[in-house]
């Protein structure tokens, strides 16, 4: 369908027009392991997948989910977002962010609009010349508003000699829909 109906189908899209194959990704919010296994997938056997999350139950879902396919190109991270980079010496090719809460989780650990920003910053200097971030924003948990607005933000910002920022949202949904940002370098 050439109109998306749901952000996971966004997310597919842009991985099936992607050649990941051999190279190095991060799942910046690995929550349930769904978009870590199919970065995983995409990478192969001679791709590596860093994740991270600050919650042991999402490390602990994730780490399942990679077991259950055999790979072992994989490290997990119990921590923020906005420390990982610190820990990763590879230019990456793919980073994604899933923002808001650990689904069938506390609803009060939710990710933060200062260590998104933050996060972002790093991961803008650590994406390889041909690489792209995506960033999917939920709104409804805690701090979603201001997380949306200082991510808006600081895309509508970034310098577009050196940056392209599309985004996608589902315009006519109800129940405040997330937004989809793909950020490449030029």
């Amino acid at each position: 369908m050439l109109v998306n109906s749901k952000f996971s189908d966004v997310i597919d899209d842009i991985l099936k027009e992607i050649d990941l194959d051999g190279k190095f990704a991060l799942d910046a919010t690995c929550g349930r392991g769904n978009d870590s296994l199919k970065l995983i997938q995409k990478l192969g056997g001679n791709g590596f997948l860093y994740a991270c999350d600050i919650q042991e139950e999402a490390i602990n879902s994730t780490k399942n989910v990679l077991n259950s396919t055999g790979y072992k190109n994989y490290r997990l991270y119990k921590i923020s977002h906005e420390y990982i980079f610190d820990r990763i010496e590879e230019k990456l090719d793919f980073i994604i962010y899933n923002l808001g809460y650990l689904p069938k989780s506390d609803k009060l650990i939710v990710t933060k609009a200062d260590s998104t920003i933050i996060s972002l910053k790093e991961a803008i200097n650590k994406i390889s010349k041909m690489g792209i971030i995506v960033v999917v924003s939920y709104l409804g948990h805690q701090g979603s508003f201001e997380e949306r607005e200082k991510l808006n933000d600081f895309l509508k910002n970034l310098d577009q000699k050196n940056y392209k920022v599309e985004k996608i949202e589902f315009f006519n949904q109800i129940n405040n829909p997330p937004i989809v940002y793909k950020i490449g370098v030029v």
